[in-house]
């Protein structure tokens, strides 16, 4: 069984926001490879990130609980925006129709728009260290960002167009936190175009290979519903 973003952060579900932080720091510390003697713990590091993200965020964390039936429950008027678990219809091996339309018409779609967008910052940003100064390499970049934050509206639509089954709850919250990093890394990308400060971009590109990670673990899960 996959350890929780509490148990990642070795703090109760009662932990209060300072607890938290403090606890995020300390392992950060830890497992930083100038206090580790140089070695990177890049799984670790992936999760702490991860487990971070959404606990040290009062709505991510107030969605991750409702998601795995913690203590703390979701206020009614913000459960609209959290994937919403329904009792499953079926029992065995036998996918019932609310779970392959989900899977063909939210998952599968987000799933390749997610692709679109991380697949060619590489290539965009080779091209753009010939010379970040140059006006027309800044552009080309620029468009590039610019179409990523537009598939990422449609990925945001397309994500609260149903409500996803109960029977792929992981699933779907792996895949909502996929999007949250996505959206951050867009956001550093966009920082980096307006003052061309590298650390910007190097955030950009940890939150994408997050993204990525987060997506190919959730891409293991999805197999055995096929």
């Amino acid at each position: 069984m996959s350890e929780t973003h509490y148990q990642v952060l070795q703090i109760s579900p009662q932990a209060t926001a300072d607890e938290i932080k403090q606890s995020y720091r300390r392992l950060a510390k830890e497992f930083h490879p100038d206090v580790n003697g140089g070695q990177i713990n890049s799984d670790r590091i992936v999760k702490l990130n991860a487990a971070y993200e959404v606990l040290g965020d009062e709505r991510k964390r107030r969605e991750y609980d409702y998601l795995y039936g913690t203590t703390k429950p979701i206020p009614r008027q913000q459960q609209s925006t959290a994937p919403i678990p329904r009792r499953p219809r079926t029992v065995g091996r036998e996918l019932d129709e609310e779970l392959i339309l989900w899977l063909n018409q939210v998952y599968q779609p987000i799933n390749r728009t997610i692709n679109w967008i991380i697949k060619p910052l590489k290539t965009q940003i080779q091209e753009l260290s010939a010379d970040p100064f140059d006006d027309e390499l800044m552009a080309n970049f620029e468009a590039y960002v610019t179409e990523c934050q537009q598939h990422l509206q449609k990925i945001e639509k397309t994500f609260h167009s149903m409500p996803n089954p109960s029977l792929v709850a992981e699933i779907a919250a792996n895949l909502y936190y996929t999007i949250n990093q996505v959206a951050d890394g867009i956001k550093e990308l966009n920082f980096y175009i307006m003052n061309y400060d590298e650390r910007y971009l190097y955030d950009g590109i940890e939150m994408f290979k997050i993204a990525a990670q987060l997506q190919k673990e959730t891409n293991k899960k999805v197999k055995i519903y096929k």
